[in-house]
């Protein structure tokens, strides 16, 4: 802002330069073109009642301006002639004629301002007779300066507001990410802090009522003893989801196998997982896979993108219910993945904040089941990762549907764009050339 304040003033100041050196050009070259024709041969002399001897100047030798007047001088610096259209311009004169005279005659410079009058001059030699002086008004220069100096000092003013605005809108656009993530960091320190104090407080808790009765078996502390474990364990998966969530905010690098996968194969292996504790729940478990989904990433890492949602999809499906996971490939070369439970719609209010970290629908049933609403935070930057995008897609009484789409592997540059079933293959057929 500084430096462009800077560039403002000094634009403006050379305008304004600029603007007064061509002003003043200007009349110096009429009052130059006015004089010039002026010569011993266009001058007669005449002698007055007084017997002093006066200039005439034949009229048709030179321009007549009403701005300008034209004095003959002697070489003694008598007035020998005084000629001006202007009415205004030769009362002006007149008032300090004598003394407007010697001002001219005394300067070094050829051209310039007389100080005592609104007045520019113009000086030339006039052979065999002494010198010839135009004089003009300064007024009209004066006040077309004055009008080009405040119109660039509004022009400047407005520039100034334009900027202040484009700052301060530039300055809140690059502010507001850092903003956003300090605000962020503070609510992820408070909110981490409140999820750990939970089973901190009921750790500490079962280990005082451990040494309140120290003459208690092992086998008698049992219940206290699971509790215990029950909840550090709970807060060893919460540390990790954090540090996870923290490295990918820090943009660290999460050790990403890229490679080329059967996405179908990952899907299936975790629908494979999830059927027993569908069938223990009685929940009815469907799945619509296409076996040649291919897709650039880490299987690990996607297959804990899967089991998150096939988590939260068993946690919040209705008794008796259903999930459906169905994989599909879209024409534009995407992969699809929807996993879509029946039961209570996710409100609309709370739609919009489904993927916010230590974000619950439902706090208090949430923790009873063990989540810490972190789970949807970190499957968006596992596929953010990969070049895809998460989304809820609905949630109504149709059910609710989250989905994935990946870029399909000949979407994308991979480093290795074959699967190791690929390769086992390929290297049978060279064993086989080989025999």
């Amino acid at each position: 802002m500084v430096l462009a304040l800077i560039i403002l003033i000094g634009s403006i100041t050379l305008l304004i330069f600029a603007s007064y050196t061509y002003a003043q050009n200007s009349a110096n070259d009429i009052m130059s073109d006015v004089l010039k024709p002026i010569t011993k041969e266009s001058v007669t002399f005449e002698k007055g009642k007084d017997g002093k001897k006066t200039a005439v100047l034949k009229q048709d030798t030179y321009e007549h301006h009403d701005d300008v007047a034209i004095l003959i001088l002697s070489e003694k610096g008598e007035i020998l002639a005084f000629e001006t259209p202007g009415k205004k311009l030769r009362k002006t004169i007149e008032e300090n004629l004598d003394t407007t005279v010697n001002y001219v005659l005394e300067r070094e410079k050829n051209t310039g301002i007389v100080a005592t009058q609104p007045l520019r001059y113009v000086r030339m030699p006039l052979d065999g007779i002494g010198t010839k002086v135009a004089l003009m008004d300064r007024t009209s220069e004066t006040e077309q300066v004055y009008f080009q100096f405040r119109l660039y000092i509004v022009l400047a003013f407005i520039i100034i507001i334009l900027l202040l605005a484009v700052c301060d809108f530039l300055a809140r656009r690059s502010i507001s990410p850092v903003d956003e993530a300090i605000k962020t960091q503070q609510q992820f320190i408070a909110d981490a802090s409140h999820e750990l104090k939970t089973p901190l407080t009921v750790i500490l808790a079962n280990l005082d009522i451990i040494s309140d009765h120290p003459d208690q078996t092992v086998k008698e502390s049992e219940k206290w003893l699971e509790n215990t474990k029950s909840e550090a364990e709970r807060m060893s998966k919460l540390v990790k989801e954090m540090l996870f969530l923290a490295r990918s905010d820090a943009a660290m690098d999460m050790k990403y196998n890229f490679r080329l996968i059967s996405f179908s194969d990952v899907v299936n292996e975790v629908v494979l997982a999830t059927e027993a504790l569908a069938f223990e729940r009685n929940i009815t478990l469907e799945s619509d896979l296409d076996e040649s989904s291919r897709v650039v990433g880490d299987s690990e890492r996607l297959k804990q993108v899967v089991m998150i949602l096939l988590e939260n999809a068993t946690k919040y499906v209705d008794e008796n219910g259903t999930i459906k996971v169905r994989l599909t490939s879209t024409p534009r070369r995407t992969e699809v993945l929807t996993i879509t439970n029946t039961g209570t719609p996710i409100p609309t209010d709370k739609a919009a904040h489904i993927f916010d970290r230590f974000f619950r629908v439902e706090d208090s049933r949430s923790r009873d089941q063990g989540g810490y609403g972190l789970g949807l935070s970190i499957a968006q930057n596992i596929v953010k990762k990969h070049n895809g995008e998460v989304a809820l897609d609905y949630s109504d009484e149709n059910g609710t549907r989250f989905s994935v789409r990946l870029p399909h592997a000949q979407s994308i540059r991979a480093p290795d764009l074959s699967t190791e079933e690929d390769k086992e293959k390929q290297d049978d057929k060279e064993e086989e050339t080989t025999a």
